[in-house]
């Protein structure tokens, strides 16, 4: 089947203005004999690009013209042999694409992609004293005009592998699989341009005496609740009930609830003491009465025709949940939509599509799967409807359920708690810590596991694992290097340049799961008696691993053991973590000293026994990118190992190269770390 191009027209007419006249400067070709010249070439291969537009064309003249006005300016390739944020590096190009400058200039000979570097390929042409290439393009043809599948690839110095031409095609053709299986599910939750469909509301008799039990948690919000109780009174649908469960309200809500449930007796009170939303939501749960049931908080309002439009919707005997879409309008006046269908595996890989506000349940299935997890704090939405997804289909109707007005003055869960709390959520499923920890024990003794986590940077990454591939002395070790939901690019050239080598491991993942969830993900995949946590903006020094399992394998008592972290400069930034007396949290120790100062490491590269990390469920994914080294010292000092080192003879240097949102949970983070192990900032 066809996929449309994801660029709109205006976009392509732009693009196309553009290269007209990129193209008029820099050949004296016109365009139709650019088109002819690359449909020509070897180099242009029709079923590599085809694979990754996620399209066929009839001609290979339409899949060059598609190429030139289309998937150049989108970052595609004719072919895996050039790369063309790998080639504008090498060349110290500008931002716009390279591929017409190289494959029609006189440009000298260069790497064009980890796989192919057009100067090694000339020397072994010369050296076998046949015609030297004087182009790169003229050395890919070359190549491509006497290459079999088994022929050895002239990969650059700066990869670490040497696949044959079979192996790198076939690895490029299904990184670009995974490559747009990955952009359907992340495609963005959020539109702001989106167009309802109607939805004629054809209630079957019977649909319309079912009762739908609506639940709405409250507490504290007097001032807006009358506007969300008003929608469902409202309601075209008569027969509902609706559920209000204050959660320890001060303020006037209960008597403003009171009010309504005077005046109508299908509105009812229930009170519990502060508990939390899920367990406000699940005692309605347990009052509700109806075959089905809806959620509702108390500053949305959902349309008239809500109920009535969703009821037919369960016509299926497998859709287990409906959901509208939702209008947000923030305090500008601009409005969005979330208006999105997927599966379990969209709502996993992607993130969650579905607002709690527009689902109706079939009240049976809410109940199986024990209604909503009450050791969450926020996501719990999210957590919901994966669960939900287990049973059966979630429909989405495309019309509008719900509207939402955003106040920037109110406190919200999603003000309040740490966004880490979906990564939390993910674990649940993504992740089956008895299945893991049992596994240890067939675990290789000796073997350490490196783990290395990527996000938007291939540069120091390349570099980080060829340091370890250097400087790992005789230590048996395998490495895992996750790609932790980079852009199209950096996939590409991770996984061409870590190819053909049989220590390294690419594991890419949809999206960025964070350092703990990601650290987490790529653990359960290792093999090892040990694992080291290595960041990939470091260097490591020569015969850097042996000590560190050396110390972990002669002392039993020893939890963990760190190498000594320099700066580019040569002074020590990270010899283990102390705590800071003035703020409570834990800060690097910039000298070597005795165990007795050290509260936890560092996880730019430190060590753990795998059945120790196991134990304790590895970093913990509330933190977002921040403290979860120190957390997971101080949780293994609580459960009786207490014994941290640094290991002077084991050396890396940290070049601190931050990936994009670094920093972002910074304040969440340390709320966090200080509630669980300090006092709290006001």
């Amino acid at each position: 089947m066809e996929i449309a191009p994801r660029l709109t027209a205006r976009r392509v007419r732009t693009h196309v203005r553009r290269y007209k006249m990129i193209n008029s400067y820099l050949l004296p070709l016109d365009r139709y004999r650019q088109i002819s010249a690359i449909k020509r070439s070897a180099l242009f291969d029709q079923e590599f690009y085809e694979a990754q537009a996620e399209q066929l064309f009839p001609r290979r003249r339409d899949a060059v013209i598609h190429f030139m006005d289309v998937g150049m300016k989108a970052g595609l390739s004719p072919t895996p042999l050039f790369q063309d944020e790998w080639y504008r590096f090498q060349t110290s190009r500008g931002s716009e694409p390279c591929f017409l400058s190289f494959f029609f200039g006189s440009e000298p000979l260069t790497t064009s992609s980890p796989y192919f570097d057009a100067r090694v390929f000339a020397a072994r042409r010369a050296e076998a004293q046949l015609p030297v290439p004087i182009s790169g393009r003229e050395a890919i043809e070359f190549f491509l005009a006497d290459a079999t599948s088994d022929t050895i690839l002239p990969t650059p110095s700066w990869a670490v592998g040497t696949p044959t031409w079979g192996e790198a095609r076939a690895l490029a053709l299904e990184s670009t699989r995974q490559i747009n299986e990955r952009a359907h599910f992340v495609r963005p939750r959020l539109t702001h341009e989106w167009a309802p469909e109607p939805i004629a509301a054809d209630v079957a008799p019977s649909q319309r005496a079912q009762l739908v039990s609506a639940i709405m948690p409250v507490r504290n919000r007097a001032g807006i609740i009358s506007g969300a109780i008003e929608s469902v009174i409202a309601q075209t649908h008569e027969n509902w009930e609706l559920i209000i469960v204050d959660d320890g309200s001060t303020d006037a809500t209960i008597a403003v609830v009171e009010g309504f449930a005077e005046r109508d007796p299908r509105v009812r009170l229930l009170r519990q003491p502060p508990s939390g939303v899920c367990a406000a939501r699940n005692n309605g749960l347990a009052d509700a009465r109806g075959d089905f049931v809806a959620f509702i908080d108390s500053d949305n309002a959902w349309l008239p025709d809500f109920i009535e439009f969703s009821l037919p919707g369960f016509a299926d005997r497998d859709v287990v949940a409906t959901h509208a879409a939702v209008e947000m309008v923030d305090e500008h006046g601009e409005k969005s939509f979330l208006a999105q269908s997927g599966t379990r595996d969209d709502l996993l890989n992607g993130g969650n599509f579905i607002d709690l506000n527009t689902l109706i349940a079939r009240r049976s299935a809410v109940t199986e799967i024990g209604g909503f997890d009450e050791a969450l704090r926020r996501w719990v939405d999210y957590d919901l409807v994966i669960r939900l997804a287990d049973l059966g289909r979630l429909r989405f109707l495309p019309t509008i359920g719900v509207a939402y007005s955003h106040r920037g003055d109110m406190k919200r869960i999603s003000t309040t708690e740490p966004n880490g709390w979906e990564q939390v959520v993910l674990s649940k499923y993504l992740l089956d810590w008895p299945s893991i920890t049992e596994a240890v024990a067939d675990r290789q003794a000796g073997l350490v596991s490196v783990v290395m986590l990527s996000y938007a940077d291939w540069r120091m990454t390349v570099d980080a694992v060829q340091s370890v591939l250097t400087n790992s002395g005789d230590v048996t070790f395998e490495l895992l290097v996750l790609d932790n939901g980079s852009p199209r690019s950096v996939r590409e050239i991770l996984s061409a340049s870590l190819s053909g080598h049989p220590t390294v491991r690419l594991v890419s993942l949809p999206r960025n799961t964070n350092f703990a969830l990601g650290s987490n993900l790529a653990f359960a995949q290792t093999r090892g008696e040990f694992v080291a946590f290595v960041n990939n903006d470091v260097v490591v020094g020569p015969n850097w691993l042996a000590p560190l399992r050396a110390q972990l394998t002669l002392d039993p008592g020893l939890t963990a053991a760190q190498a000594v972290v320099y700066a580019p400069t040569g002074e020590i930034e990270s010899a283990g973590l102390e705590l800071d007396p003035d703020s409570g949290l834990p800060r690097d120790r910039r000298a070597i000293g005795s165990e007795q100062q050290l509260i936890a490491l560092s996880g730019i590269a430190s060590m753990y026994r795998a059945h120790d990390f196991a134990r304790l469920r590895g970093f913990d994914p509330i933190y977002s990118n921040g403290f979860e080294d120190a957390d997971l010292a101080l949780r293994m000092a609580e459960d009786g190992h207490p014994r941290f080192a640094v290991v002077p003879t084991s050396r890396v240097t940290h070049f601190s190269v931050f990936s994009p949102g670094r920093f972002a949970q910074s304040e969440n983070n340390k709320r966090v770390f200080l509630s669980r192990w300090g006092r709290e900032q006001g």
